[in-house]
């Protein structure tokens, strides 16, 4: 009569009983490298990491070479990079990080560089606004750029305001193409009382229409008078 089936005894059973179950659990977590220490055994349905203490993580990856080829659902530490490998097209896509002790309430994280982590940029205060100067984005209080002009002048993207100061001539202030600025808006804004010495006006640029008037030109007689103008990408109109 065969012996009646167990399990092993801790402590109890070594030699055969042992062995065979050391090399079935190396075998199934693929710590030999044998035949069947390859990568898909070890596998599991659901995985469970317990909480971990102030003194050990709950899991700790080590710094590697990454795939020579991305392999699909993949997760790769190198040194200061944490990959994840997407199934659309094969593609190794970097996690991004940041430095969260040096982040506060309200922060933006942006890229400074090509390959290195997402730094902080703190918030702006009340009324700022946020732009880029081509390399990184920054805060910067709303200001109007403006101009005085003493004679004929052609608006450019980066005006904001003009003022016309006709006191010792004429002033013919000349809107882009409307085309150019789509959704710019201009103000020009006559200074001087000298009319109807010399007048100041606003013109326009090629077939452009203000407030559909074909000719295209608008007359400031006033002192402080001022219109502003925008444009909808094929005219200007008054604002």
């Amino acid at each position: 009569m065969p012996p009646n089936p167990r399990l092993p005894i801790v402590n109890g059973d070594d030699g055969i009983w042992g062995n065979i179950l050391v090399q079935y659990l190396e075998e199934q977590h693929v710590n030999t490298g044998g035949t069947n220490g390859a990568v898909g055994n070890g596998g599991h349905q659901n995985v469970t990491i317990i909480a971990g203490t102030s003194a050990l993580a709950p899991l700790t990856l080590t710094s590697g070479t990454s795939l020579a080829t991305p392999a699909a659902g993949s997760l790769e530490f190198t040194t200061d990079n944490l990959y994840f490998t997407i199934t659309t097209g094969t593609v190794r896509e970097t996690i991004a990080m940041y430095n969260d002790a040096s982040g506060t309430r309200g922060s933006l994280y942006y890229r400074d560089s090509t390959s290195g982590p997402l730094i902080p940029l703190p918030l702006g205060t009340s009324g700022q606004y946020l732009s880029s100067n081509g390399t990184i984005p920054a805060w910067n209080n709303l200001v109007y750029a403006n101009a005085t002009k003493t004679s004929g002048y052609s608006i450019s993207a980066t005006d904001c305001v003009i003022f016309a100061n006709a006191t010792t001539a004429s002033v013919a202030i000349q809107l882009p193409l409307a085309s150019s600025v789509p959704g710019y808006q201009f103000t020009i804004k006559r200074i001087d009382n000298n009319y109807p010495t010399y007048s100041v006006t606003v013109t326009n640029s090629g077939s452009d229409t203000i407030d559909g008037t074909t000719s295209g030109t608008i007359t400031l007689n006033l002192q402080y008078t001022s219109i502003t103008v925008i444009s909808n990408g094929s005219l200007w109109y008054i604002i």
